[in-house]
């Protein structure tokens, strides 16, 4: 099943597919087991963690652009001793929510446990460690926030 699942993502990564038919990476990824709602965009490259796909949930009209991270898994570093593996550290699974019409920019990187609030914009290249703001422009390693978008002007 899991060797199905890596096979899955490998097409889902495929640039073309998404600019043949724009609604099949989103299919593929929910057939991975992610859990992703409607007119949900992909660029291309980017990569869902797959062993813990289950635990990753993208809502509606969210963008993620070109060579954009998500992690929803991580080594439990206080488990990691001197002249231990570090393979040998057991992994810990955490949920990853993309709120509605949020935006991961290019090359930005979300780390397990994250929270991206609603209307939210992760800038390219950020690796976001701690929850985002709803209505939030973050960029930075780690991300922080720039600013806070406002109400549109009459």
């Amino acid at each position: 099943v899991l060797a199905h699942k890596w096979h899955l993502a490998r097409i889902a990564k495929l640039s073309w597919l998404g600019i043949l038919c724009p609604r099949l990476i989103p299919f593929l990824w929910k057939r991975v087991g992610c859990k992703i709602g409607e007119r949900v965009c992909f660029g291309s490259d980017v990569y869902l963690d797959v062993d813990y796909a289950d635990q990753i949930t993208i809502e509606d009209d969210v963008w993620i652009a070109s060579k954009s991270i998500i992690f929803a898994h991580r080594r439990e570093m206080d488990k990691y001793y001197k002249d231990t593996p570090y393979k040998a550290c057991p992994q810990k699974k955490r949920p990853v929510l993309i709120k509605k019409g949020a935006c991961i920019s290019i090359g930005a990187m979300v780390m397990p446990g994250v929270i991206v609030g609603e209307g939210a914009v992760v800038g390219a290249g950020a690796v976001v460690t701690k929850d985002v703001p709803a209505w939030s422009l973050v960029a930075g390693v780690p991300a922080k926030v720039i600013r806070y978008l406002e109400e549109k002007p009459n």
